[in-house]
Parts: structure tokens; C-alpha cells; sequence
């Protein structure tokens, strides 16, 4: 009896002063998972139907409701109801920090620019070229299907740093050109995407000369989950089909994860408002709206183990693997010479990246650190280039082998108010270039693109950062970095008569953040920050033709190339309107640039059997390019949100010559529309022209796949559906493109998608 009464005093006892409420979203209602509630020690984290318990409050306590995704709120525990409803964060443009456990991350109480693919319009994007170009300011170039070039602020290529889990993917053979190498991210593995300006891009450093684009995958959860996720794409019928596991044992945690991607050929738009009727209907591959080779299949892995050693130290395993099926060049499969195709072949052959990285976490106050994280990544590169001309009878084989190990390890320090970030690192790569010619029966002997003897990178890096709040309202962060590289090859070719390279630069760059903030509400911020890029084997070694009349021959006197960038903003955030402006200038001086040159005097040389014009790359050009980014949104109500951004971009080099890579003026649109579990939105893309006297003279910009006036202005109407059946299932449905419009996107080669319906289904068990 005894026994009775007391279960039944505590149960009385919890339902009276024990106290669950529940985290939702604001526009969505649903619930909202790993809410963090604290008070001064105290904390609490709602679980995955957003209920959390606040016991342990006091009623005159003021609890922060914050989480990574939502605005934080500041709430007297006597004042909360039953549900708190939290509003998503409105991602801007970058201004970057300190924090106290990674090496750069982006801290909560400043505007920044982030891609979360778990979100509504994220999910029906099936590649990161998509994904950034439809979520960001950034301009995607595709000259096939399966890639996507990403352009920031007319920086691109080698001039804009890939970084994935802390670990750059640029390497030693990164062109200046267009880059389709975001393809080997799989979004569906990606939990955040963030532009890095300003003093962070000092912790990343070589060629992140107007910022890096830093990708974060998904990290194993202390939870049993799993997640299956497929969609279908009209337009190119593209199946995806997506799994990924949390699972975990006492102290170790892991995730799973794996996609496999099928896409036939696309069909462009059919409705040409532009008025150029014979663009994009190229003669021998197209049929109707069809672009023939551009079908291919893509399969991707992720896993993840973490092991919490103890309360100090933990350790993360981290394995990546992709590949693709051949992917054909499209802007040159509809290359013609006169009546006849000019290529019967032109493909990359599969594009594997494979990613091994161990992260080490060691947290322990001392007096030259707080916190040590240590990482060793090794990197396995393939790629390929196979073409053959319809007058050849054997295909011309170009492999390449990259392999790259890093090691870094980086320090945070927090003496009272001021942050303390400093680390140094390794880098070193080995790549195998080897090239043949071949039919279905014999292979003979042929050149290879990059020394065929072998070549070798090594980088040395420091770098050190500090946050210093002058008054409560002044912010200023500082930073540099030291970097020093050196390049060695081997020719070892019969055919070339050139020396073996070998090329040695040291850099320094630095960079200045000061930020005020008159109000809660107001920020304004002023940052200056130098980016380099030291010159890589692609620039130094390289030797290629791209049009059959010039010839790219190796100049191993190559210097680095900088960008001093200066950045003036404006941000207002309040619940009912966020507003955003910068304006900004970058100055590139020492720009590596392709010129004509000569070899022991001769202007010419043989090459893939053709005499052809020498072209090297040299230092000698200095640019400027000017822009200007706005965005606002506003919330008219808990159900209705309008948003719209614009970018324009002026790039000239010292003569005044139309600078490569600059894209014409964009906007976008967008209504949001909730109701109950079903959410709505309309949005648009406009991209101005790019008329052709502004288009670069070297043809990194690809005039020829333009209209001879330039690339035409577009715009899109897109309308997305998204409902959550439960808190396990989620469908989304959304037409891209209802017009059936026809266009190109600056810099390609390939149509863009015509009308294209797309579901997608997401459960969760």
C-alpha cells in the first residue's frame, strides 16, 4: 500500500510541477529536433518530436531558445505556453568568426549565407550545381549534364576554393577555365554549404582568392534512425534514390549513407521568347527538344564513426567515395567542320574521387590553447578526357591520377573576451599523367596532358586569427596566412622538347573585419582580406589544345596571383523584415593569364598532328571587378513570406578588355506560402543579358555557344508543393520552368532544363 502511494505522490508530483512544451516551426507547425534551452549551467535539448521538459527552470529564469537553423529567442520561463514557435534564420551573406571548437566556423549572431539541403526547396534538388545555383547568388556553367561550375563574384575554377569536411578539393590540376568537380558532392549527404569571406578565408587559404565555398556532410547522431529518400525528374527522366542510417554502440556513433543517380538525355525548353530560333537546336545532337549525350549515371557513399573517447577527447572516421559513368561533352559533341559532326567521341570517362579522413578532438584548457583539433586526409583522384575526331580512326586516351595527402592541426584560445585561432599544415601531391591511342584491338604510344614523368606539390602553411570586442557594440577580427609551394616534373617525352619544371613561391596574405552594431538590430561591417593562388601544375605543365589552332606549352616562371578585396555592408534583421546590402571592389593583381609565346624561337609546333600557334601562361595582368548584392525578406505574416535578391558585376582588366567570367545581372523572387502541414511556393529567376562585346576575348566565356549578339535575358516560373503527412513522411512536387522556356546560362554549352515536373517522397523509420 505503502509502495502505491508513493508512485502515486510522484506522478502527482511531475504532472504539478514537472513542465513539457513543444518546439515548432513557425511556417511548418512541425516539430523542431535538438533545440537547445539553456540558462546560465543549466540545459536542455528537445528530442525528436520537439518536446523537452523545463523543469528544472526557475519561473523568473530567462531561458535562450536557440538552435543552429532558427532564430534565437530569449523567453521568462513564467511566460511560456505550451508550444514555442521558432522562425528560420534568413542566410545572407557571409561575415565570418571565431568559434572555440572548429577551425573557422560561422558564428549565429552574424547575417551569413548557407544552404541547408534538409529544407523545403533543397530536397528536390538532385545535384550541388542545382542546389547552389537555385538556393544562392552563386552562377552555375554546365557544358555537360552531371556537372555545374560554380561562379562567385566572377571568381571561378581555381580562383574559388572547394572544401569539403575541412579537407580542399582543389588540387594541382584545377584549370582556369570551367570546373565540373562540385559533382562528385552529393547533396543528400550535405547538411550545410557556406560562402566564406573575410578573414576565415585566411584558415583556408590557396585559392580561395574572393572566398571559399565550404561543404559540411552529415556527422553521426547518439540515435538509431534511418532516412529513404527518392525522386523523379521529368526532363531527363532521372531516378534518384537516396539511404542513409544513424546507428550507435556505447560510445561510438555512425551513419551511413549512399545514392545512386540515373539521367537520360535532357530536354530543353520549347518555347524560344528570345527570338533566336536556330539556338541550341544544334544539327547532329539534337533530336527535337532532346540533347542526345547527355544521359549518364552517378553513384555515391558516405560513412562516418565517432568515437567519444571521454569527456576531452573524441576521434571521427571519415570515408567518401563517387563515381560516374563516361560523361559527354556536349558543347563539343555539336562541334561541326563544314557538313559533318567534327568529334565522334569527346567524353570524360568516370570521375572517381575516393576521401579517407581521421579528425581528432582534444579539449583542455591550458595557457596556449582550449582546444586542438587534428586532421590527416589522404585523396584519390581519376579523371580522363577521351576524344576522337570523325577524320581519326583511334581514340585519344588522356589519364590523369591525383593523389593527396593533408595534414593539418589547428588551435582556439579564449583569454576572457578575446578569441584566439592559429594552426599550420601540410599538403603534398603526387600526380601520374599517362595517355595512349587505341582502337578495339591495339594501343599505341601518344602524349600525355601534364609531364609524363611524374610530378610532385608540397605547400606549408600557417595561419592565425583573432576576435577582439573593443565595446559591446565594436567588433574587430584580424588574421593572416603564410603559405609556401613549391613544384617539381618530369617530362620524360620523346615527342616535347621541354626542361623539367621546377617553381617555388612563397605568399603572404592578410585580412581585417571591423563590425558595428548600433542597435539589436542594425549591423554594419567594413572588411578588407587579400586571397592568392599559387600556380599548379595545370598552369606551370600543362600541355593542350582547345580549339586545334593554338597550343598551351608549360612556363615553369610563374609567380603567384592576389586579390585584395574590400567589402562595405548593411544588415536589419527583425521579425518582420531582413535586409541586406554590399557593395564590394576586388583588385586581382599578377593575374596568370594564357598569351601567345614561342619555343627556341619558333612561334609554332606539331601537335596531335596538327601545326598549331604557341600559347603559354603568364604574369601580366591586373583586373578590377565591382559589384553590388541586395536581398531582403519580408515576413508579411506567420504564413507569408516575400523574398527577392539581386546581383550585378562589372569585371575589366587593365586595359579595359571585358574580363572573363563576370555574369550578367541576376535576380530572384520569392512567395512562401504556408497552411497547416502544407507549405507553397512560387519563386522566379531572371538572368540580363550578356551581350557579346562584353565577353572575354580569349573565349574562356564561350561566345560561340552564345547567339552572335551575346547570351539572351531569361526568366523562369517555378512553383513547389510541399506537405508532411506525418513527422515520418514527407512529399514534395514542383514544376521548374513552367513556361517551357528555352535558355542557356551564361558560359554554357548546354540548353537548360525545359518544362520539368518533379516529386519527390522522404520517410523516415
Amino acid at each position: 500500500m505503502k509502495k502505491i502511494f508513493l508512485v502515486f505522490i510522484l506522478i502527482y508530483t511531475k504532472l504539478i510541477f514537472g513542465q513539457k512544451i513543444i518546439i515548432r516551426d513557425s511556417v511548418s507547425k512541425s516539430p523542431i529536433e535538438n533545440v537547445s534551452l539553456s540558462f546560465k549551467q543549466l540545459g536542455v535539448t528537445s528530442d525528436k518530436n520537439g518536446v523537452v521538459d523545463i523543469t528544472m527552470f526557475e519561473n523568473d529564469d530567462t531561458i535562450d531558445i536557440s538552435h543552429i537553423s532558427y532564430k534565437t529567442k530569449s523567453i521568462l520561463k513564467k511566460e511560456i505556453k505550451n508550444i514555442i514557435y521558432l522562425s528560420k534564420k534568413t542566410f545572407i551573406l557571409p561575415v565570418i568568426v571565431l568559434n572555440e571548437i572548429n577551425k573557422m566556423s560561422i558564428s549565429d549572431k552574424y547575417p551569413l549565407f548557407t544552404i541547408r539541403p534538409s529544407g523545403f526547396v533543397s530536397r528536390i534538388e538532385s545535384s550541388t550545381a542545382n542546389l547552389l545555383s537555385s538556393q544562392s547568388s552563386i552562377v552555375v556553367q554546365e557544358s555537360q549534364s552531371g556537372g555545374g561550375s560554380p561562379n562567385y563574384r566572377g571568381m571561378e575554377a581555381n580562383r574559388l576554393l572547394l572544401v569539403i569536411d575541412e579537407v580542399p578539393l582543389n588540387n594541382a590540376i584545377y584549370r582556369s577555365g570551367h570546373l565540373q568537380n562540385s559533382a562528385s558532392i552529393n547533396p543528400f549527404f550535405v547538411e550545410s554549404i557556406s560562402l566564406v569571406t573575410g578573414p576565415g578565408s585566411t584558415a583556408y587559404g590557396d585559392g580561395a582568392m574572393g572566398g571559399a565555398l565550404v561543404f559540411n556532410t552529415l556527422n553521426p547522431l547518439n540515435k538509431t534512425a534511418f532516412c529513404l529518400h527518392q525522386q523523379f525528374e521529368s526532363s531527363s527522366n532521372t531516378i534518384v534514390t537516396n539511404f542513409k542510417a544513424n546507428y550507435f554502440f556505447n560510445k561510438t556513433s555512425h551513419i551511413s549513407a549512399f545514392s545512386f543517380k540515373s539521367s537520360g538525355n535532357l530536354r530543353m525548353g520549347e518555347n524560344r521568347y528570345h527570338g533566336y530560333h536556330n539556338w541550341g537546336n544544334e544539327r547532329v545532337s539534337r533530336e527535337q527538344n532532346e540533347q542526345l549525350y547527355t544521359n549518364y549515371a552517378q553513384a555515391d557513399f558516405m560513412h562516418k564513426s565517432k568515437y567519444q573517447i571521454n569527456n576531452k577527447n573524441s576521434i571521427l572516421f571519415n570515408t567518401q567515395y563517387s563515381t560516374s559513368t563516361k560523361i559527354y561533352r556536349f558543347d563539343k559533341m555539336n562541334d561541326m567542320t563544314g557538313d559533318l559532326p567534327k568529334y565522334e567521341n569527346w567524353y570524360y570517362g568516370p570521375q572517381i574521387r575516393f576521401l579517407q579522413n581521421i579528425n581528432y578532438n582534444y579539449r583542455n584548457k591550458t595557457y596556449l590553447y582550449d582546444n586542438i583539433r587534428g586532421l590527416i586526409a589522404f585523396q584519390n583522384i581519376k579523371e580522363s578526357r577521351h576524344t576522337q575526331k570523325s577524320s581519326e580512326s583511334l581514340l585519344n586516351n588522356r589519364n590523369e591520377n591525383v593523389k593527396i595527402y593533408d595534414y593539418n592541426i589547428d588551435f582556439n584560445k579564449r583569454i576572457k573576451k578575446i578569441q584566439l585561432a592559429y594552426g599550420l599544415g601540410r599538403r603534398s601531391q603526387k600526380i601520374i599523367s599517362s595517355a595512349s591511342l587505341s582502337d578495339n584491338k591495339s594501343s599505341f604510344y601518344n602524349t600525355t596532358r601534364y609531364p609524363e614523368g611524374g610530378s610532385s606539390v608540397l605547400d606549408l602553411f600557417a595561419y592565425s586569427q583573432i576576435n577582439i570586442p573593443f565595446v559591446k557594440k565594436l567588433n574587430l577580427i584580424i588574421g593572416g596566412r603564410w603559405n609556401h609551394s613549391k613544384i617539381t616534373a618530369e617530362f620524360n617525352n620523346p615527342t616535347f622538347i621541354f626542361e623539367d619544371l621546377a617553381n617555388t613561391t612563397t605568399s603572404f596574405v592578410k585580412s581585417s573585419l571591423i563590425t558595428f552594431k548600433p542597435n539589436p538590430k542594425t549591423m554594419i561591417n567594413a572588411a578588407y582580406y587579400g586571397g592568392f593562388r599559387s600556380p599548379n601544375l595545370d598552369d606551370l605543365g600543362k600541355v593542350f589544345s582547345k580549339d586545334d589552332k593554338n597550343v598551351v606549352i608549360p612556363n615553369s616562371n610563374l609567380r603567384p596571383e592576389y586579390a585584395d578585396n574590400i567589402e562595405l555592408g548593411y544588415h536589419y534583421s527583425s521579425s518582420v523584415l531582413n535586409i541586406s546590402l554590399q557593395i564590394f571592389n576586388i583588385q586581382i593583381s599578377n593575374a596568370i593569364s594564357r598569351e601567345y609565346g614561342s619555343i627556341n624561337g619558333v612561334d609554332s609546333m606539331m601537335y596531335d598532328s596538327v601545326m598549331m600557334r604557341v600559347q603559354m601562361n603568364k604574369n601580366i595582368q591586373s583586373a578590377i571587378i565591382n559589384g553590388i548584392s541586395f536581398k531582403s525578406e519580408l515576413n508579411a505574416n506567420n504564413n507569408l513570406k516575400i523574398g527577392i535578391s539581386c546581383n550585378q558585376i562589372v569585371g575589366k582588366t587593365n586595359e579595359n578588355k571585358p574580363l572573363a567570367h563576370i555574369p550578367p545581372f541576376n535576380a530572384k523572387l520569392t512567395v512562401e506560402y504556408s497552411i497547416n502541414k502544407n507549405l507553397f511556393l512560387v519563386y522566379s529567376d531572371y538572368n540580363g543579358w550578356k551581350l557579346a562585346d562584353s565577353y572575354d576575348e580569349l573565349g574562356v566565356d564561350n561566345l560561340d555557344e552564345a547567339t552572335i549578339d551575346g547570351n539572351p535575358s531569361w526568366y523562369t516560373l517555378n512553383l513547389a508543393y510541399s506537405n508532411n503527412i506525418s513527422n515520418d513522411i514527407k512529399t514534395t512536387f514542383s514544376v521548374k520552368n513552367i513556361l517551357d522556356a528555352h535558355y542557356k546560362t551564361f558560359g554554357s554549352g548546354l540548353s537548360a532544363s525545359g518544362r520539368n515536373f518533379i516529386f519527390s517522397l522522404e520517410a523516415f523509420f
